[in-house]
Formats: structure tokens, sequence, C-alpha cells
């Protein structure tokens, strides 16, 4: 009895114990509704507070949705790193929001199953150029946060390095810029609410980093409440992979368990994207994400994408980022990330249609494009009188092209000269010169992943333009003029004019029609003269865009700007009056000003020679009120147009006309009628020319003046050269003739015919230099007898073909030819019969090539076949054996018939040779082996191992 009574006791016991210890332990579903998540308040991307004052990042997202699964009410409590392990610790906190694992944080919390890995990295300084393994650190002090688990990790694994510790992220940030340290840790990249971020990315770049560690990122309790860690846990478990995929993409721009970018690209789009003989990918544009990817610090993998299938993959999620885009349509499931680069694209017309020079010259012809390109509605609407064709695939445009049934394509001009090489029809199309489309090519990803965006636009950004002009070059043959060159010259803007440029796609420029050499419209309808000159530059650099509205004369111009008819107009001088109604930007030239009169009057005039005459001057000229209140004495006549300027002079209306230099010297150059002469104004100061804008638009005024700082003396002396030169003017204007000759009676019209006809004789000279002029350019280049191309013509041939086959990974045939017998003939028969076989043998060689390939005669009796896209030898070795059996064959010649043969050595690009100097010897070593082992064979370097 009395045992029973002890082991019911005992029992009662047991069961007090273990609610008082399951008391304690009390799952906290059940005893508290609301929980304390600790923060560090800069670890961006895990957790931070935004500029708001807000927890946000990934662990804050995730702990939101956790709480939605729990079914509880959660509190951020956001402090300092050693704050957030301390309180957490003490159990003043209930949950640490994301740490990482370690051996000592294991002793003193109660931590959950891994969230994900989290790598830790040295940032080293962009200077550190051979920083490449952690034992190069030691001679450096490394900064790190005080209580973090790098500065922890360091001390136990690396004793050697000397860490110097700050309070939080953003002081160990600024202690970089400030070079109190070279190196410091970090994780993927720094906080984006540091306020200096930019250039602590640009001083560390993700791509000189190293990383020392890769750690478990857990959550973590108090171990007093051990029952909480399993709560936890059991509402992670209620997230999907799905949902913490989506919110790791927000943060990071893709998937921490897949760290590996996926990028889509095109494998016929060459020299931007194609895949190699081997099958790996290659262009301008792997390249540019090679370098974006390292500058990144991100993992990549390029997917091949057929044309018909491009977007398909972005679409359906299985890759993260098309590479280059240049259509102006795609599905809405997608965006645009970032404009990675900007093509140009050309006009190549069929060489059956001569005499085209513009595009107004290829009204009624049929002109292929691709479907979906930018540019193609850009044709439709400024030329509506061509007729375009659309094409789904190059492969169509080429077939048709070759078929005759376009006249001219239009495409990216490097694209196109590449296809064209490929498809053997680059002697079949002309590119047309100064005609050009820009089209801009676009990076596009999955819509909604804006952390990917932003990811692809600071990779880029902090990628220094040498770098992208250095790649550039590696692939285009136009080197000197591509986008990122171009880019260089480019401004840089504020958000702000970015967003004014955004809201006004086009300005509208005021110009007079016939301003010569300033601006008017050429005998092509094209807007030309020094202010276009200088727009384009403005254009080219600032991304404005310009729209022309002409007028008759620069008082209705100025008058329309102020009636807001027009946005902005050219050379204007700065008065005070005209402060008050428009506003200026700074100079961008300066001219003098100059008085056109008869030459009886002397020379080197100024204005005091005018006194008691009088003066034309163009209506709303600022000189006028200057001449009337300095020059009282001078009487002045306002007339509209320079040429009404001109006239007054030579009826003898007015003594002289007032010009600027540039005007006046266009008139001297373009008259032929009356003796004239130009007296430079000293006293005057020179004519500063100034955009004049409409009051309103000061942001256009910040950006005119922002590019005109970046236009040099050197491009401002190109456009004087081209506009200031010494031209030979032969024609007359007929208006001028029609009036002198009214006026002045028979006698001068006898005069004028016989300058007619003297002027006739002058353009027959003209048009005979020309054509010596020419002739003289295809002698530099061809052999006179033959017609073929000579040897300076086929260096240049090599050059080029080497440039492209380089990318291209195709081989090049260079086939040294010497004539065997031909001395013999020479020497029997004389020069005349030796040329007349030497024309025979040159319309033999080009029967034997394609028309890709070249002919030359590189002296004497010799000869190069130049065959380039060749995929293998066997290919030259089938020209060399129709050579040999065509130099067989007899030869009629006027003397008799004979039998001559040839000995062919052939080098092969890249396996002899990668330069023109190494093919050509390689291959004529082989041909001297030939003649002496017997001629009439060709070899291989193969075949002869100890040429090189």
């Amino acid at each position: 009895m009395q045992l029973d009574y002890f082991f019911r006791c005992l029992i009662l016991l047991v069961i007090f114990f273990t609610l008082k210890v399951e008391a304690e332990n009390e799952p906290i579903e059940t005893s508290k509704k609301s929980l304390t998540i600790a923060i560090n308040k800069t670890t961006y991307p895990y957790m931070f507070l935004n500029e708001q004052g807000v927890a946000d990042g990934i662990m804050p997202d995730l702990w939101r949705l956790w709480a939605e699964r729990q079914g509880r009410e959660i509190e951020f409590v956001a402090t300092d790193w050693l704050s957030t392990l301390s309180r957490v610790k003490s159990g003043e906190i209930d949950i640490h929001g994301g740490m990482t694992k370690t051996a000592a944080r294991s002793k003193v919390f109660s931590l959950t199953p891994s969230f994900f890995s989290q790598d830790f990295y040295f940032y080293t300084h962009r200077d550190f150029t051979n920083l490449t393994k952690i034992s190069q650190l030691s001679p450096y002090i490394i900064g790190s946060v005080r209580g973090s688990s790098h500065a922890s990790f360091i001390l136990e694994n690396y004793p050697n390095l000397k860490l110097r510790l700050y309070a939080n992220r953003h002081a160990l940030y600024k202690a970089a810029l400030d070079n109190e340290i070279m190196v410091y840790t970090g994780l993927e990249k720094p906080s984006k609410f540091f306020t200096r971020y930019f250039e602590l990315n640009k001083q560390y770049p993700p791509y000189k980093r190293i990383r020392f560690y890769q750690g478990e990122y857990v959550a973590a309790t108090s171990l007093k409440n051990k029952l909480l860690k399993d709560f936890i846990v059991q509402g992670f478990d209620k997230i999907t992979a799905a949902e913490k995929s989506t919110i790791e993409k927000k943060w990071l721009g893709r998937d921490k368990k897949n760290n590996t970018l996926l990028l889509s690209f095109l494998t016929q789009a060459p020299p931007y994207m194609a895949v190699s003989p081997t099958g790996q990918p290659q262009g301008l544009f792997i390249d540019l994400w090679r370098l974006w990817a390292k500058e990144s610090g991100i993992e990549i993998e390029f997917i091949a994408q057929s044309p018909s299938q491009e977007l398909a993959m972005l679409k359906d999620g299985d890759v993260d980022i098309h590479i280059g885009y240049s259509a102006d349509n795609f599905d809405n499931k997608l965006q645009v990330a970032s404009q990675i680069y900007g093509v140009d694209a050309g006009v190549f017309v069929s060489t059956r249609i001569d005499n085209v020079y513009s595009m107004k010259d290829l009204e009624g012809k049929k002109v292929g494009v691709l479907a979906g390109t930018t540019y193609k509605s850009t044709l439709v609407n400024l030329f509506p009188n061509i007729n375009v064709q659309v094409y789904q695939t190059a492969n169509e445009l080429l077939n048709e092209a070759e078929l005759g049934n376009i006249d001219v394509m239009v495409s990216a001009q490097e694209y196109l000269n590449a296809r064209l090489i490929q498809s053997n029809l680059q002697s079949s199309f002309y590119q047309l010169k100064n005609v050009n489309f820009p089209t801009p090519v676009f990076s596009l990803v999955k819509k909604g992943n804006d952390k990917l965006v932003e990811l692809i636009k600071e990779g880029f950004d902090n990628i220094p333009i040498e770098q992208l002009i250095s790649l550039e070059r590696n692939w285009l043959i136009h080197k000197n003029n591509g986008y990122f060159v171009r880019s260089a010259e480019k401004v840089s803007l504020s958000t702000s004019e970015k967003l004014w440029l955004d809201n006004h796609k086009k300005i509208n420029v005021g110009l007079v029609k016939s301003w010569m050499p300033m601006e008017f419209i050429n005998a092509n309808g094209e807007v030309s003269g020094i202010n276009p000159d200088v727009m384009k530059l403005i254009s080219d650099r600032s991304g404005l865009s310009f729209e022309f509205t002409f007028f008759n004369s620069w008082n209705e111009l100025y008058q329309g700007l102020i009636d807001q008819q027009i946005d902005m107009l050219a050379s204007v001088s700065v008065t005070q009056e005209r402060k008050k109604q428009v506003i200026f930007t700074q100079p961008y030239w300066s001219m003098p000003w100059v008085i056109l009169h008869q030459r009886q009057l002397g020379s080197n005039l100024d204005l005091k020679s005018f006194y008691g005459k009088r003066l034309a001057v163009i209506k709303g000229y600022y000189l006028s009120s200057s001449i009337l209140k300095y020059h009282p004495q001078i009487s002045l006549k306002l007339v509209d147009t320079h040429k009404e300027g001109l006239f007054a002079v030579q009826q003898g209306k007015v003594d002289g006309f007032i010009s600027n230099i540039a005007s006046a010297s266009e008139l001297m150059k373009r008259e032929s009628l009356s003796v004239l002469d130009i007296s430079v104004l000293e006293e005057l100061e020179r004519d500063s020319s100034h955009f004049a804008i409409r009051p309103d638009w000061e942001e256009l005024q910040q950006i005119i003046n922002k590019t005109l700082l970046t236009i040099s003396e050197n491009e401002k002396q190109k456009i004087y050269d081209r506009w200031f030169g010494v031209n030979i003017e032969t024609g007359f204007d007929k208006d001028i003739v029609m009036r002198v000759s009214a006026q002045i009676g028979v006698l001068i019209l006898i005069i004028i015919v016989a300058i007619i006809i003297w002027n006739r004789r002058l353009y027959r000279e003209i048009n005979t230099r020309k054509q010596l002029e020419e002739k003289m350019k295809h002698m530099a280049t061809h052999d006179e007898l033959t017609g073929l191309a000579n040897r300076v013509l086929l260096k240049d041939r090599i050059n080029t073909a080497i440039s492209f086959h380089q990318r291209q990974q195709l081989q090049i045939a260079v086939l040294f030819i010497d004539l065997d017998g031909f001395k013999t003939i020479n020497d029997t028969h004389g020069h005349d019969v030796g040329d007349e076989l030497l024309v025979q043998v040159a319309d033999k060689f080009k029967s034997c090539v394609r028309q890709s390939d070249t002919v030359v005669r590189f002296g004497g009796d010799e000869f190069v076949l130049l065959l380039t896209g060749l995929h293998n030898k066997n290919e030259a070795a089938y020209v060399g054996d129709k050579v040999l059996k065509l130099m067989q064959q007899p030869f009629q010649l006027s003397a008799e018939r004979v039998n001559i043969g040839c000995s062919i050595g052939i080098a092969m690009y890249p396996d002899d040779g990668v330069t023109d100097n190494d093919l050509l010897k390689i291959a004529d070593t082989l041909m001297y082996r030939v003649k002496a082992n017997g001629k009439n064979h060709y070899v291989f370097n193969t075949e002869a191992k100890d040429i090189k």
C-alpha cells in the first residue's frame, strides 16, 4: 500500500516537472501572437531600411510571407549589427532575421536550416591590377564590420591578414573611398542606399573581388526558446520554391540556387552574334556580354536561338535575357532592359543599276528590308515612291537579291557586308555613301524582373568606354565609326534633362532657304551648310533630334521664333533687346564682319570710308542699330536676303553690302560678272554665332551648352575646311545674267556669249581632267595591260579578308602562279605577242574563280589568285587543278598557236600565316619548289614542311 502510494507520488512529480518544462518552452503560436524580428539597417539586399524607413530586402519579404502562412503578426526591429546579435541572444527580440552560420554562433543561438548559400568577398581597388589571390592581401589593411561573420572568419582562418573594424557598412564604404583602406569585405554588392554607391562600385568593381568563403544563411532564436525554431521552420516549409525564387529575383535579378544567368542569342547575325564551326558562341555581342559578366561578377551561359524562335525561350522563362534585339515589336510579356548597342542600317544597291547617288534616285525601285526592323517605317514615310518589300529572314532577302527580284537591300551594314561575303555576293552590290539609318539594339527580359533590368544597366554603366571601344574594333570593318566610338563623344545628361529629352522627341529648327554656306537646301533637296553640320554633331552626341522649317528671309525666321512657330534657330548674335525675347546658348562659331564693294573704291576699307555713302544690311541684323548709333554719316538700305544685297551693289543702288565673311566669300565665289572686293571691318567685334531658343525651354539650352563643350577645335576646323575651300565655279546665276543683260544691252550680251563659249571649253577641260584623275586612280590599283588588280590592291584585299575570316573561322587561299614557257614566247615573238598572251591568260584565270575572289597580276608573268570563304584546303586544290588544265590548253596568238604551263604554290590562312606578307612569302617559296621539282604542278605547305 505504501509502495503504491510512493509510485503515485513519483508519477505526479514527473507530470509536474514535465508540465513546468513545457510551460517554460510553450510553443510561441499559443503564447504570443506578435513576434519581433531583428534586422540590420544596412545589409543590402538581404535586410535594410529603405528611403521611407521601412524594412526591406530579401529577408523582410520572406518573413512577411512566412507571417501570412503562420497567421502571426510580426514587427521588424532595425538596429546596428552588434545590437541585433545581443538583443536576440538575450531574448529581448524573438528572432534574428538572417545571419551567416558559424561555429561560434551555433553555440549561442538556436539556428534554422539554411535558406540559401551566401558568398563572402574581398573587394580590392581597381588600381590593383595583379591582386587575384588571398595570399597577396597580407601587406594591406582590410576593412570589415565589427561583429560580422566576415571578421570572425578572417581572424580564425587568415590570422596573417590585418583587419580594421568599423561600426557599420556605410562607415566601411566611406573609409574605402577615403583611401583609409584599399580592401574591404562584403557580399554580392554594396548597399544601394549608400550615398556614394556608384562611385564605390567604380572604384571597387565586382570583377576585382576575391571570394574567401561560402556560408549558409539562416535565421536564429535565443537558446531559451528552442521550440520557436521549429515553428519558424514549419512556416518556411509552407513557402514554395517558386515563391522563394520570385523574391530572390526581385532583389538579385536571379535565383540564388542557380547563380548562372542564361542568355539567348541568334546564330546567324555576324559579326554581332554567330556560332563558330566548332559550335562556340562568337561575335561582338557575345564578347560584350562576357565583359558585362566579368564586370558584374555573375556567371553566364549562352543558349543559341533560331530566328523563328528568337524570343520563345525568354517568354517561357527558359532563359533570363535575350542579348540583342533590334526589331520594334515584341511580346507584351517582355520588356526592354537596356539599349546595349546601336547599328547603322546601310543601303546596298545592285550593280545592275546605274546613276544612284541618293535615296531620290531609288524612286520606283524594289527595296528589300527585314520584318520588324525599326527603319522600315522611316523608309515608307520619308520615301513613299520606293517599293518596300518585307522579308522574314535574311536568307529570303539574299535569295531574292541574287535572283534580281529586288534592286536594293537595307540592313545593318556590318551584318549585311558579312552575309554578302558568306553568300559570295559582295561584288554584286555596293553601299550608298553617306546614307544610313541608326538602329538601336536592346537587351530584353521577362516583364516584372526590374532587379535584373537594374543589374544589366548597372553592369554596362560600370564598363569603361575604352574597353568597349577596344572590343568593338576587334569585330567591325569600319573600326573608327562604331557605336562606342561615337558614344565616347556623347554628353552626360542629368536625370531631368533625360526626362525632358524623352518628352520632346523633335526640335523644330528654323533655317533660311538660301544662306550659303551657313544654311541652305542643296541641289538634291538636302539641308546643308555650317549650321546643319554643327547640329549633326549635337544630335549625335546628345540624342536631340532636329526637324527643319524653312523661311525666305532672316527677319521672317527670327519672327517665327518669337511667335513660337519654331523652337530654335542658329547663327544669332546676342543683344540686350533679344535677351528679353529668347534665350541663348554659348557661342559655337565666330567670324569677322566684311563689306562687299566695288573694287574701284579701293581696298582695306573701314566704315569711315563709307561716310556719305549707302550700305546694304540684312533686315533684322543687330548691326543696323549699331551703325545708325555710332556711324550716323552712313545711310542704310535694309534688304531681305544676301542675293538682294548683292544685286544692290551690282546695280549701284548701294556702295557696299555688310555680311559675315563666310556668306561674302560664297557670294564672291559664285559671282563672276562684276569686279568686287571684300574689306574686313576690324572696328566691329567678330560675329559670334549662338543658338537662340524659345524662352520656356531652358533644358534645351543646358543640353546644347553641354554638347557644344565636346566639339573640339579640330572638328570645327574640318567644318571650316569643308565650307571655305576654294571651288571652281563655272556656272552662272541665270537671274543675274538676265537682269544685267537686260540693263546693259547687246554689247554685254556679246561679251556674255563669249564668256559662255569659254566656259564650255573650261567644262570640257574639267571633264578631261576628271577622266584623267579616274584613270590615274584605276592605274594605282590595277594592271594597265590586263585590267587585273595589282599588288597594291592585293595587299588591301588580303588584309580585309583576314579581318573578316578571323571572326568567322573560315580559310583563305593565296595561289602564287608563275607561267612556264612564257619567256621563250616573249623572246621569240616580241613583247606585243607576249602581252597578247598575258591578256588571254588573265581572262582564263578570271574564269576559274568566283566573283568574290580576286585575280592579280603580281608582275611580269607572275599572277596571284586570292580565294576567300573556304572551309578546307580541298576547295583551293580544286581551283589549282582547274588552273593547271586551262593553262595546258593551246593559246591561239596572232603569231602562232603556243603551249605553256604554270607552277603554283598555295598558302592557307591561318595555317601558313596571319599577315599578307607571310602568306605571299610562303606561296612564293612553294611556287619555286614546284619549279625545281619539274613544274606544272601545285603544292601546299603541308607537303613542304621545312619552308617556314
